[in-house]
Order: structure tokens, then C-alpha cells, then sequence
């Protein structure tokens, strides 16, 4: 379950990303700065970096945090960002997410645990329902035609295959970015990182 703890700060939600890939950490940066109520304030790729970013009075709000890291366990970070600010929140990114086991101490702050190899776009959903101005989903044709977009095709293109007429398209395409707080421009940039988003690339 997904904690919403976070929806109701009137500021952007100031989140750090540790990770160790680094392309993995451009593709994260790259969709998600794109999000209306996030603010990517910093990434780490060791232990020690982000446990210095997590002490504090500029320590996140939200913690995207891959578990295995080259000096350490990532949940060590945790505990200090609990410690130091107990209302933020961590999305725990790991291999094995089916079978992890948060600690007692930390279940306060672990909002969701995704598998980073697998489920990329869950990442991003997870996120956008922690933020400030993502209360209002998507409706489920809006993510089809969101998805179909991502893709690189037309409106004539995605009213064929969805049976919808191109104005109904139009109409569609403008409300999901309106409800993204995008542009249009913004709107495709941002679908077709997620289209094109390859989970090898992460391993």
C-alpha cells in the first residue's frame, strides 16, 4: 500500500535518488523532473554521499533508494533519514522486492518497495501518488492513449487503434496533460521516456 503521507505539503516534494547505475539514475532524473510537485534536489551513488544528504536541515522529503550499494546497504541511509526527518517518506528500489522484509524501524517512512528491474513505469506511479498534484489519476483509457503516445504515433494512428475519433483523441491528449501539468511538447517528451524505457538497461 501506497503511504500518501506527502499529498498535503503545499511545496514541491524534495526528493533525493541513490543509485549506483548511472544510467539507470539519468533515465529516473529524466522523467522524473518532469513531474508537477517534485523537486530532484540531488543524487548519490555510495552510501556516504547520501547519508551526508540525509543530515540535516536539507534532508528530503522523499528517498528513492536502491538497496545495494558499493560501500554498504542502503538501508542504513534509511535510518539516518528517519532519525533526522521521521515525515519523510522512502521508495525502496531492489532486485528481490517480492521477498524484502522492511525492519520495524523503518516501516514508518517505506512507502513501497519496486522492483527496479522489472517495473520501471510502477516506479513513476508510485511517485506521482506521493505528490502533491498527482491525487487525480489518469482514467484508464487516458493511460492507453498516454501509452499510445509514448510510442510516437498520431492522433489519426491512435484513433484507429483505440476506435475513437481523432477530435475525441485531441480531447483525451489535452486533458492528460492538463492533469500533468504539462505541455504538449512536455506531455510527448515525457510519454515516449516511458515507451522507450528498456528494463535491461537497469541491470
Amino acid at each position: 500500500m501506497i503511504d500518501q503521507g506527502l499529498l498535503h505539503q503545499h511545496k514541491p516534494v524534495r526528493c533525493l535518488i541513490v543509485e549506483d547505475q548511472v544510467m539507470f539514475t539519468q533515465l529516473l532524473c529524466s522523467v522524473l523532473e518532469a513531474l508537477p510537485g517534485l523537486e530532484i534536489i540531488a543524487t548519490a551513488t555510495t552510501q556516504a554521499m547520501a547519508i551526508d544528504l540525509c543530515r540535516g536541515a536539507d534532508a528530503p522529503d522523499l528517498l528513492i533508494l536502491d538497496l545495494s550499494l558499493p560501500d554498504g546497504d542502503g538501508l542504513a541511509i534509511a535510518e539516518v533519514l528517519a532519525l533526522n526527518r521521521p515525515q519523510a517518506k522512502v521508495v525502496v528500489l531492489s532486485g528481490q522486492a517480492s521477498s524484502f522484509v522492511a525492519p520495524a524501524v523503518l516501516q514508518p517512512v517505506i512507502a513501497a518497495v519496486v522492483d527496479k528491474t522489472a517495473a520501471f513505469s510502477q516506479l513513476i506511479e508510485v511517485v506521482q501518488g506521493l505528490l502533491p498534484m498527482q491525487a487525480e489519476s489518469l482514467t484508464e483509457r487516458q493511460k492507453q492513449i498516454h501509452r499510445l503516445i509514448g510510442q510516437g504515433l498520431t492522433n489519426k494512428e491512435i484513433a484507429k487503434a483505440t476506435n475513437l475519433s481523432p477530435a475525441t483523441v485531441e480531447t483525451h491528449r489535452k486533458a492528460i496533460a492538463q492533469k500533468l501539468g504539462m505541455s504538449g511538447a512536455e506531455l510527448v517528451r515525457h510519454a515516449s521516456l516511458l515507451g522507450n524505457f528498456s528494463p535491461e538497461s537497469a541491470d
